[in-house]
């Protein structure tokens, strides 16, 4: 296989430290994935309005761009993976934050729906897409026995920075105007993301002459995994990648609609705007919490059963949304979903590793981002236009629920998958 060669590092310096160098990379994963903010809806949809205002269209038009540009951005995440697989996380990365920076870059200058679009498939692309791929990758490469422990460290990290982040950003355009806050976040990507790249992080444990998990080892050239290695044909193969990847999308898809037109959905219930903005801080700590208590079980437990709990948290989130008349009720509602949020990210972040090994890691979580992004395309569109057909965000949001039925009792299914265990290099 052809690697990328990269800078060498003082093993001796590395096995100096007083701790697996793997515990380096949390925090790492951690600032990656909070920098595809600028590329996720809870990100982008703080620009809304004066994107609605500066270019003079309606929000028909503005969702539908998002639509399409996410849409288009879903197709390539597979070969993003591939490439991780082929090259290393590192190269790739990289190569993803430079194009991102660009792409912020870009989207400050758009002047039309046209451009609108190309910049919201750029941002998509490359933010929600590849580096969110890329992140949610590093635990799995560095990390067995407390994989899960790990992945809702990272998580959780991500759930703070998601609190922040919308008001950081709103900061910025109360402060700049809109154009010169998304320039400035384009430069942030390069001051925050290269240096780490370029100085810290590596692929895998094999690179610094360590054992995943930090194990002893006198020559460092191997480590057991002890995961079998599946391919994505031979992962097609089995109900638990179909079932998740069903799940993940469905998750995305209704997600994304309710954060897009959240503002509208409390103002139609009588809900204030600060109300609603509030709730997002009560959903980032409640899947903060879920994934620090749910980590061990995710390392330990059965797998099927955190997905249930994420889709029948989520169903039950749904249902309290359309009865949301009143603050308390409004938090009730973003508690649910925060604990679907952190359930899920445990999942994603640990069933493929568990369940498939990690040879062909990023193709198979690549083709489930496709799924993923494509669906969350779907979500704000789809719950647009009904309610311009009807005048009302409730038919939506039990067709939703409806949906979130079956999905949720088809996770019992999502079982391991008997295979034979292969032992890999690493």
């Amino acid at each position: 296989m052809n690697e990328i060669k990269i800078p060498k590092i003082d093993t001796n310096l590395i096995r100096r430290l007083p701790f697996y160098y793997g515990w380096l990379m949390v925090p790492v994963a951690v600032i990656a994935q909070s920098v595809t903010g600028v590329g996720q809806t809870y990100g982008v949809s703080v620009f809304n309005p004066s994107l609605l205002d500066t270019l003079g269209i309606s929000l028909s038009a503005l969702t539908g761009a998002y639509m399409v540009g996410t849409l288009f951005a879903s197709f390539p995440q597979a070969f993003i993976g591939s490439l991780m697989d082929r090259f290393g996380i590192r190269w790739v990365m990289t190569t993803v934050v430079i194009l991102l920076g660009g792409a912020c870059l870009f989207f400050s200058t758009v002047n039309s729906l046209w451009t609108l679009l190309l910049g919201f498939f750029l941002l998509r692309l490359l933010g929600q897409g590849g580096l969110s791929l890329l992140a949610g990758n590093i635990p799995a490469m560095w990390f067995r026995e407390k994989l899960g422990v790990v992945t809702g460290i990272v998580s959780g990290g991500f759930s703070i920075s998601m609190a922040v982040i919308p008001a950081f950003f709103l900061f910025l355009i109360n402060r700049l105007g809109w154009r010169a806050a998304y320039a400035r976040l384009g430069l942030l990507v390069w001051i925050i993301m290269l240096p780490i790249l370029i100085i810290i992080f590596r692929n895998n444990p094999g690179e610094i002459k360590q054992r995943i998990d930090g194990a002893d080892a006198t020559d460092g050239t191997a480590s057991t995994f002890g995961q079998n290695s599946f391919d994505l044909k031979t992962a097609r193969k089995t109900p638990a990648f179909w079932i998740l990847l069903i799940n993940v999308s469905l998750w995305a898809m209704i997600v994304t609609a309710i954060f897009f037109n959240l503002l509208s959905i409390f103002d139609s219930q009588g809900i204030s705007s600060s109300v609603a903005a509030a709730t997002y801080t009560t959903y980032a700590a409640a899947s903060l919490i879920t994934q620090i208590v749910a980590g061990p079980i995710a390392d330990r437990g059965s797998l099927q059963y955190l997905l249930l709990g994420c889709m029948s948290a989520l169903a039950a989130g749904v249902v309290v949304l359309t009865l949301a008349t009143s603050p308390w009720i409004a938090h009730s509602y973003a508690v649910l979903l925060g604990i679907s949020t952190g359930l899920i990210s445990l999942v994603g972040g640990t069933m493929f590793a568990r369940y498939y090994g990690r040879k062909h890691l990023g193709k198979l979580r690549g083709s489930v981002i496709t799924a993923q992004v494509a669906s969350s395309s779907m979500g704000p569109f789809i719950t647009g236009i009904i309610y311009d057909q009807t005048g009302s965000f409730q038919i939506s949001l039990w067709i939703f629920f409806g949906l979130l039925i079956p999905a949720a009792v088809a996770s019992l299914w999502a079982v391991k998958p008997r295979a034979e265990v292969i032992t890999e290099t690493v």
